[in-house]
C-alpha cells in the first residue's frame, strides 16, 4: 500500500538536554518514583497549570485510576465517558466496579458531545470523565454547567492537551490527569 501516507499523531523533538539529564538521573541512582527530577517536575508543572499540587504516577492510566478511586465514587455507581477515546478511560471506571456510560462525540473535535450527556444521567451517575482529544479542548463551559446542575464530579483526561490553544486544560474539573507518553 505505497499510496498511503503515514501521518503521525506527534513527532519527538530530542534536540535539547535530554541525554544530559538522563545520564544525570541514572548516575544519581533515582530513575523512578523519587529524586531531584521528580520533585522539580511536580513543582514546575503545578506552577505552569496554576494549581497547588502536581503528583506524578507511572502513567496516564494510573492517574485516571487514582482520580476515580479517590472521589466519592463507589461500586454500582456510573461515570460518563466519551465513546471516542483510549480504552483506559472505561477500564479505570470498571476497576472499582463502576459502570461507564458511553457518550458519542462531536463530529469536528471528536470530544464528548455535551448535548448528549444529560440524556444518560441517572441517580447512580457520579462523574463525567472528559477527554480532550488531539489538542482540542472539550466544551468545558457546557460540561461544567451540566456537572453543577447534577452535582457531578468532572475528571479531565488532558493527556493530549497540556497547553491546548493557550488554555489551562486539566484544571477546570475536580481532577486533571495528564500523560507524558511518547506521542
Amino acid at each position: 500500500m505505497s499510496f498511503l501516507k503515514r501521518i503521525p499523531i506527534a513527532e519527538l523533538d530530542l534536540t535539547g538536554n535530554e541525554e544530559k539529564y538522563v545520564v544525570e538521573c541514572v548516575k544519581s541512582g533515582w530513575i523512578s518514583s523519587k529524586g531531584k527530577f521528580v520533585e522539580e517536575f511536580e513543582e514546575k508543572f503545578a506552577s505552569y497549570k496554576g494549581v497547588k499540587h502536581a503528583i506524578t504516577v507511572s502513567s496516564g492510566t494510573a492517574a485516571l485510576h487514582l482520580a476515580v478511586a479517590t472521589l466519592d465514587i463507589k461500586p454500582g455507581d456510573e461515570v460518563i465517558v466519551p465513546a471516542f477515546t483510549m480504552i483506559a478511560c472505561a477500564n479505570v471506571v470498571r476497576y472499582i466496579g463502576t459502570k461507564p456510560l458511553l457518550i458519542d462525540s462531536e463530529p469536528f473535535t471528536r470530544n464528548i458531545d455535551p448535548s448528549r450527556i444529560e440524556e444518560r444521567i441517572t441517580e447512580k451517575t457520579k462523574a463525567i470523565m472528559v477527554v480532550h482529544i488531539y489538542g482540542h479542548p472539550a466544551d468545558m463551559d457546557a460540561i461544567a454547567k451540566i456537572a453543577k446542575n447534577y452535582w457531578l464530579y468532572i475528571i479531565e483526561d488532558a493527556a493530549e492537551a497540556h497547553g491546548a490553544k493557550g488554555k489551562k486544560i486539566g484544571r477546570i474539573g475536580d481532577v486533571g490527569c495528564f500523560s507524558f507518553y511518547a506521542n
